[in-house]
């Protein structure tokens, strides 16, 4: 049975539609809305005359001590990292060639390795609007605290900025002198309610405060710090936050 010709006419017109879809310029970024698993996708595209031009899709841990997976693969010392920042090389490159933010398979990646994420972050990211722009080096920059503060703790951070703005930051550290059984990462041991924290907020319910007030704030030196390492500048946070900040500008540094 041959189908009437306006059929097939709605179909061409749906499919230009699709071809001749055009974003505005600018750079866009979307990220997993928690940590699954300890881990977190972030999306950074592109847009250069209507089309997406480049995407850095990256991985996030909350393991302690680690920087993102693009930055350890680079070090060349993780042979998993390498793997999957190759196969991730392969889909952000099939994205930039087709323009299709709705695939579900990227030819040449191993069917065991999820592409799910990034078309999902892709099309998070492209429905927002592009990044602002702010005044540092676009990338992931780590810091790891040589020393420990008195809350037996090596604070890090890792701070994602995209188009010179700061869009995630994730205050973290490597506990020291902890029973054997302690996850060595505070923020999956205060997760798990295994770090002892005196009032009513768990330690990463407190950082997590923290660091979106430095994402508003977008420069330490606004964080207001009294001579005890506390801040009456940022409600609902009652620990310290100077180790924090002196972890956050360590990674700034390398972002100016």
């Amino acid at each position: 049975m041959k189908r009437p010709l306006f059929v097939f006419a709605i179909a061409v017109f749906c499919v230009s539609i699709l071809a001749a879809q055009t974003y505005k310029d600018g750079l866009y970024f979307a990220q997993d809305n928690g940590y699954a698993n300890n881990q977190k996708n972030q999306l950074v595209l592109e847009v250069k005359g209507g089309k997406i031009t480049s995407a850095n899709w990256n991985l996030l841990s909350l393991g302690a001590g680690t920087q993102d997976l693009k930055s350890i693969a680079k070090a060349g010392q993780v042979a998993g990292a390498v793997t999957w920042v190759n196969n991730a090389t392969l889909v952000e490159n099939a994205l930039v060639s087709s323009q299709n933010v709705n695939a579900a398979t990227v030819a040449g990646v191993p069917s065991n390795f999820n592409v799910a994420p990034f078309f999902d972050l892709a099309k998070k990211a492209l429905a927002s609007d592009p990044v602002a722009k702010g005044v540092y080096k676009d990338g992931w920059y780590f810091s790891l605290a040589a020393g420990t503060d008195e809350y037996h703790t090596r604070n890090s951070a890792l701070i994602t900025i995209v188009n010179g703005t700061i869009v995630d930051v994730l205050w973290n550290g490597v506990l020291v002198g902890f029973a054997s059984n302690i996850n060595p990462s505070k923020m999956i041991t205060s997760m798990n309610n295994q770090y002892p924290m005196t009032g009513s907020s768990r330690w990463d319910q407190q950082a997590n405060i923290a660091v979106q007030a430095l994402i508003q704030a977008q420069n330490p030196a606004n964080i207001k710090v009294n001579s005890d390492g506390h801040t009456d500048a940022i409600s609902g946070v009652s620990m310290q936050v100077k180790p924090f900040l002196d972890a956050v500008n360590d990674a700034l540094a390398q972002a100016k």
